[in-house]
């Protein structure tokens, strides 16, 4: 059985803390590009998705779910 010497441990310890910190700095940089380059893949003003002629209406309208319900008088 070989003997483990503290100097690998710490170089084995430091070697992950350093991939950590790559990930850490490198994957948000990364998740902006991939946004990036899918945006302008979804949105290309050559060829348009959905009815250009739509209107959405801004926000819900009506509640889903009604804790109380609300009395009609009239």
């Amino acid at each position: 059985m070989p003997k483990k010497h503290w100097g690998d441990f710490f170089l084995y310890l430091g070697r992950v803390f350093l991939l950590l910190i790559l990930l850490a700095v490198l994957l948000p940089k990364l998740a902006v590009v991939c946004n990036i380059w899918v945006s302008s893949l979804l949105h290309n003003e050559d060829k348009p998705m959905g009815n250009p002629m739509k209107v959405e209406a801004p926000g819900w309208t009506k509640s889903v779910l009604q804790l109380f319900p609300i009395s009609q008088k009239e």
